[in-house]
Formats: C-alpha cells, sequence, structure tokens
C-alpha cells in the first residue's frame, strides 16, 4: 500500500500580494512626487529621483494611523486628483521655463494655455492639435487613476498588516523625522538633497502667488494714476517732429542675442552689415542702441503695451488691468497732436477690440485686413515683406501726418519655413508670387527635432525679416518718416539658453538727420549696431522720452 502524504499545504501568505502592491504604490507615488525635480530645465538630473519626499512619508503615516474610512473611495480619488495637481503644475512650470525663462503663476498665466493652442494648430494642424490634447487628456486620466489606485493600495496594506502590528506609531515618528530633515537641509544641495519638499512647495509656492495677484488691482491703479504725460506736455505736443510721419515697426524675437550669440549671430550681422551701405546710399540717416523687454521668449503683447503706456508691464494680471484703464498711449498722444494712427498686425486673425478702445488707434489692419493671396508660412500668416508692402499702399492712402505700429511675424517660432527675399516690391502684388518662390527651412518637426537646427532656423529668419525692413528703410520709406525698429523680445530659453538678459535691438532710420540725432540723448550711436556696453533702458522709458525729445 503506497504511503500516504499527509504534508499539509503551507498557509498562503496573505501579507505578501499586499507587500508588492505597497512596493509598486510607493514606487509611483515617488515617482509622481519627485518627477521634474528642479523644474527648471537645465537642472533637472537622475539623482534628484534618489531623495525622500517628505509628502509620501506623511501619506503613509496619515494612512496608518487613520482608521479606515467608509468612503475610501472618494478620499483616494481626492489624493489622486492632488497628484495630478502636482504633476500639471511641474509639467506647467517646465514649460514656462523652457519658453519665458520664469517660473509658472498658474492665475496670471492661465490665458497663455489659449495662446499656446492657437500656436499648436498654425504648427501641427489641427490633427496634430486634436492628438496633443487627447493625448494630454489620456494622460492626466492615468496619472489620476494611478496615484488613486496607488494610495488605495497603500490604505489597504496598512490596514491589512502593518497597523495592526502596532507599527503605525512608527511610522508616523519617521515621518516627522523625515520632515524635519527636509526643512533643516540646506537648499544648497540643489536636486541631490536627501529629503524633498518640492511638491508641497509648489502648491504652496501658487498660493503665494494667487494671494498678491488678486490684490494688485489697487496698487496698479495707483501706479496707473502716476502719469508724467498727463499735464505734463506742451498743448503742442510732438512738434519738434516738424510734422514728420513716425512708423514703430515690432521685429518678432529679435533680441540681443541675435547680435551677440555666436551659435545663431552670424546671419542676422551679415543681414545689417549688407544692408549699412544700401541705407548710407539712399541718404537714410541711422543710429542704434538697447531696451530692456519687459517680457522673455514670447508673449509679445506685454512689450507692446510697455513701449505704448509707459508702464512695466511684465505679466498677464497687468495688461489686463491696463486696457481696462485710461492709460495715455502713444497713439493717444500722438492723436492729441493732430496725427491719424493705425496699426498693422498680421499675426491677429480674429478681432482685438482694446486695439482701438484702449491704445486708441483710428485704424486697424489684421490678417484678413491685408489682402494676403498667396500660401501661409507655417504659423505665420504671411511674410514680413509683404506685411511692409501692404502697409507703405495703406500709408500713402492716410491722411497725414501718420503714426503707425507695425508688428511683423516671420521671425516667430518655429521659424520655418522662411520666405524669399523679392528684389522688386512693385512686383510683390497680393502676395501671389510667392506660391511659386522657394522657401528654406523644412518642416517644424525636422527642425525642432535638433536644437542647433533650432538656433540655425532662427538665425535664418531674423536674417530675413531685417533684411525686409531695411530695405524697406531704403527703397520704400518716405522721405519725411521717422521709423523706429525695435525687438519685441529675446526668442525662447531654447534657444539662447537660461540667464540671458532680456535686452532688445532699437534701429532708428530717417532722412531728416536733426530727427536721427535727438536719440544721441538716449546713448544711441550712429549706425546698426548698438553699442555693446551701452545703456539699456527700460522699454517702459521710450513714451517718456520720446515725448520729451519730440516735444517743446
Amino acid at each position: 500500500m503506497a504511503a500516504t502524504d499527509t504534508t499539509l499545504p503551507r498557509p498562503r501568505n496573505r501579507l505578501m500580494p499586499l507587500v508588492g502592491g505597497l512596493r509598486l504604490a510607493a514606487a509611483l507615488l515617488w515617482l509622481v512626487l519627485l518627477l521634474g525635480v528642479p523644474s527648471a530645465p537645465d537642472g533637472w538630473q537622475v539623482y534628484g529621483l534618489a531623495s525622500v519626499p517628505v509628502e509620501l512619508a506623511i501619506v503613509i503615516a496619515a494612512l496608518a494611523l487613520v482608521p479606515p474610512l467608509r468612503r475610501s473611495r472618494a478620499v483616494t480619488g481626492v489624493l489622486g486628483g492632488l497628484g495630478l495637481l502636482v504633476a500639471a503644475i511641474k509639467l506647467a512650470d517646465l514649460v514656462t521655463q523652457v519658453s519665458f525663462g520664469r517660473p509658472v503663476s498658474l492665475y496670471v498665466d492661465r490665458l497663455l494655455l489659449v495662446n499656446g493652442m492657437h500656436l499648436a494648430n498654425g504648427v501641427l494642424g489641427a490633427v496634430g492639435l486634436i492628438g496633443i490634447t487627447l493625448g494630454a487628456v489620456v494622460a492626466g486620466w492615468c496619472i489620476w487613476r494611478a496615484t488613486a489606485r496607488s494610495v488605495r493600495l497603500l490604505q489597504q496594506a496598512l490596514s491589512a498588516s502593518l497597523a495592526r502590528r502596532g507599527i503605525a506609531g512608527g511610522l508616523a515618528a519617521l515621518a516627522i523625522l523625515v520632515f524635519a530633515v527636509g526643512q533643516a537641509v540646506p537648499d544648497a544641495y540643489g536636486p541631490a538633497r536627501p529629503v524633498n519638499d518640492t511638491a508641497s512647495f509648489m502648491v504652496a509656492d501658487q498660493i503665494r502667488r494667487l494671494i498678491p495677484a488678486l490684490a494688485m488691482e489697487g496698487r496698479f491703479r495707483a501706479e496707473e494714476a502716476v502719469d508724467p504725460l498727463v499735464g505734463g506736455v506742451s498743448r503742442t505736443p510732438l512738434g519738434g517732429l516738424g510734422g514728420a510721419d513716425v512708423t514703430v515697426v515690432f521685429l518678432e524675437s529679435y533680441g540681443r542675442s541675435a547680435l551677440e550669440d555666436p551659435r545663431f549671430d552670424v546671419l542676422p550681422k551679415a543681414a545689417l552689415a549688407e544692408m549699412a551701405p544700401k541705407l548710407a546710399a539712399a541718404g537714410v540717416y541711422s543710429a542704434s542702441g538697447w531696451l530692456a523687454s519687459p517680457t522673455r521668449g514670447g508673449q509679445s503683447w506685454l512689450a507692446h503695451a510697455t513701449l505704448a503706456s509707459g508702464m512695466q508691464i511684465d505679466d498677464q494680471l497687468r495688461y489686463d488691468l491696463l486696457v481696462t484703464g485710461k492709460r495715455m498711449t502713444l497713439p493717444r498722444l500722438f492723436a492729441k497732436a493732430g496725427y491719424h494712427t493705425g496699426l498693422i498686425a498680421p499675426a491677429i486673425t480674429g478681432s482685438e477690440p482694446e486695439a482701438k478702445r484702449f491704445f486708441g488707434f483710428d485704424q486697424t489692419l489684421f490678417a484678413d485686413d491685408l489682402g494676403y493671396a498667396g500660401p501661409p508660412f507655417g504659423w505665420v500668416t504671411m511674410p514680413d515683406q509683404y506685411t511692409l508692402a501692404a502697409y507703405d499702399r495703406w500709408r500713402n492712402s492716410q491722411p497725414k501726418p501718420l503714426f503707425s505700429e507695425v508688428v511683423l511675424v516671420s521671425s516667430h517660432a518655429p521659424w520655418t519655413p522662411v520666405p524669399t527675399l523679392v528684389e522688386d516690391w512693385e512686383t510683390i502684388g497680393d502676395g501671389s508670387l510667392y506660391r511659386s518662390l522657394p522657401a528654406t527651412g523644412g518642416t517644424p518637426e525636422e527642425v525642432w527635432s535638433d536644437p542647433d537646427r533650432i538656433r540655425d532656423q532662427y538665425g535664418r529668419s531674423m536674417a530675413y525679416s531685417l533684411r525686409s525692413v531695411l530695405d524697406y528703410a531704403a527703397r520704400v520709406m518716405g522721405d519725411h518718416t521717422l521709423m523706429v525698429v525695435l525687438g519685441d523680445h529675446q526668442p525662447a530659453p531654447i534657444v539662447t539658453g537660461p540667464g540671458t538678459p532680456r535686452d532688445v535691438p532699437v534701429h532708428v532710420f530717417s532722412r531728416d538727420a536733426d530727427l536721427v540725432a535727438r536719440f544721441r540723448d538716449w546713448g544711441f550711436v550712429d549706425g546698426l549696431d548698438p553699442p555693446a556696453a551701452g545703456p539699456v533702458a527700460p522699454m517702459a522709458t521710450f513714451r517718456d522720452a520720446f515725448a520729451r525729445s519730440f516735444s517743446p
């Protein structure tokens, strides 16, 4: 008779699956809390993930000490939402750092999401934008779901084993110790800090930024009310212009780096060197200097508003407050001096009511008003040279004297494709010829896959924009005209790197030497090369300095 195996089966260890789930849940929460530490794109290091997130220790201790709740799904859902919030803030901060070289303020920067979608639609098309949107929604749901499930696994594991064994108090004490060490360790360790509280700091930082933002209006209105131009100019303002037309031209992303960064300054500097003798031969005098823009990498409208208002408009909240106020603007000052005023902005494809209501332009010409029949150039609606040609046709039919602001966009990211410069301005017509002219660069996907190629394309598009506006000054600009050409801001830090100054070049042109000479008092020098060590005034000083220079 065969022996019977009487060995009893080993009882199943119910703790093992929970321990496995505990490890996985803790690892995922660890990653969410430390993802992107620190947020600055040039500061991220893999060893930042080796630090201990204070928040994870607190969550584990709380789940160990607090008895299981009846509505544990609601609790885990809320904690999952907090995990999604942390991830969203980190992503928003990283994008803002890459684009504008500064931390994000969710309340102030909330409208940038819409502008970013418009840019993505222009670069990637509607299908690409839909894909990005769906991807973001799916990624957000996955982060929320994974975070909530991880918290639930921790809750189950702790309630089933650790809490019963009486070590919840030990975990709580450990959490307090971890928190204390996190506060004691100096920030000098950077991403290598053994204990990290970045996630909670980022949430607290957004709350800290929200409070003064909500209280800003009173301070802003008090600042706005102190206006040197209200009662501070003569009854005949800008009489020193002698009735000359004035044109202010903004060059997109034209910053100091375009002329001083050896990685991409060759072509922009070559454009200046090539055009200088042509301007001189045409009898055009020029001078150049610097201004400091209120923004970097984007949000050009902040620079436009700063120049026009004489106030530092360096975030969206200040802009929103400005355009609901009654500040004296450059267009209104020129209107007071008897000028007709106009804005030419080919990047605007909708309406912009504040252009007339606040800034005070008599006429506005946006993308659909400029009669362009050629192809778009990626995100760019029309080439700069066409915009200038269309502007000149409009200018010749307007009452005199005339003040105009022209906002060019060919040097806007993604800086591809770059149009061909047309030698004969008379042949530009309605722009149909651009359908048969070659463009250089490649697709945005090709360019943006390589940082060096991004910089190269930036230099090429910047050189095209400079040649367009300088050729206009030499060949087309009116005889009794003062033209001011300046950058709106430096390109994004992905091009220049972090920490670059906000300086932008400023050039002035006229066939009247006396008009150009007035800018020497500002520290400008003759020619197209701004002084390397020259003064850099805030862009907010332009309005008042211009009024002083040209008013009796």
